[in-house]
């Protein structure tokens, strides 16, 4: 009997095959083992997340992707330990997960940085909570601030810097106390696509130059193929893993990247993962048209 052939057998290079054998031989960063987690709603229970299991290994990037409600928030959320489960377990390395720590830092959509600080003292602000010196803390502040080019920026204000800007502040703040994983919850949703290219390279490189492992949300297939070794694809209701994709591309990845055979194969698989056509109506997308002139109105009917 054949054996099934993934659809994407034929991208996966000796090199690149390697590579992602390479990434599953090092230390366990992040272990999920059977993850529930439920929510109520007016009196019912809700189940969003159903029986997770995955591993990342240190120093991968891991993107989560899937459709509307299948959890990928909620799944940052817990392993940052700013919400409880009801079954199964969360390690990092092998602590288990019962709270929020100093081993996971978080980036939001939002920037989240503290309006009435400068940008150095934003990036200093754990580093002194968590015991430094503050001449420690502002060199240590200072070496960051060089890493994503905003030196010149380093007395300003958040309502003076873009969005992109903030966005770097926000994610040096977070690495500066140097956790083990960095959690991302769709943190350049909200820039245009220029920008939004531009901080996906600033990612690339930052993670390229330190040890850490970066478990990244987001819903946009482009972006998650672009950044991640491997792809965790959820699907909805409830959530739970559909498959994890290693992806089929080499590393350094380049802008050009976006437009080779192989990254446009891998899209098309995802799309039918996550966006699977179907010939049924859903009640919920369906619109109720309503006629809004008058049948005899003297404005032609061009639909």
């Amino acid at each position: 009997m054949l054996k099934n052939i993934h659809p994407l057998a034929a991208w996966y290079t000796p090199e690149i095959k390697d590579r992602n054998a390479r990434i599953l031989q090092r230390p366990k960063a992040l272990t999920i083992s059977n993850l529930h987690k439920t929510f109520e709603h007016k009196g019912k229970k809700i189940n969003v997340l159903n029986s997770i299991d995955f591993t990342a290994y240190k120093r991968e990037f891991v993107c989560v992707v899937g459709p509307s409600g299948c959890g990928k928030s909620t799944l940052a959320r817990l392993i940052a330990g700013l919400e409880t489960h009801e079954v199964g377990a969360i390690h990092i390395d092998d602590d288990l997960v019962d709270g929020p720590g100093p081993d996971r830092g978080m980036v939001f959509q939002s920037y989240s940085l503290f309006p009435w600080m400068t940008v150095k003292q934003n990036v200093m602000f754990g580093l002194t909570e968590s015991g430094m010196s503050r001449n420690a803390a502002e060199a240590e502040a200072f070496q960051w601030i060089d890493l994503v080019g905003l030196e010149k920026f380093a007395n300003a204000y958040p309502h003076q810097l873009s969005g992109g800007m903030k966005q770097r502040v926000a994610i040096i703040r977070a690495l500066a106390n140097q956790p083990k994983i960095l959690l991302m919850d769709e943190p350049f949703a909200a820039l245009d696509p220029q920008n939004r290219l531009k901080m996906q390279r600033y990612l690339l490189e930052i993670w390229q130059n330190i040890d850490i492992t970066i478990f990244f949300i987001t819903h946009d297939l482009d972006e998650a193929i672009y950044l991640a070794d491997r792809i965790l694809i959820l699907e909805a209701n409830p959530g739970r893993v559909q498959e994890t994709l290693s992806v089929p591309l080499p590393r350094p990845r380049k802008e050009e990247t976006l437009l080779s055979p192989e990254f446009l194969a891998t899209k098309e698989y995802l799309e039918k993962l996550v966006h699977p056509p179907t010939t049924e109506v859903d009640m919920e997308d369906k619109l109720s048209m309503v006629r809004m002139v008058s049948v005899n109105s003297e404005v032609p009917d061009i639909f």
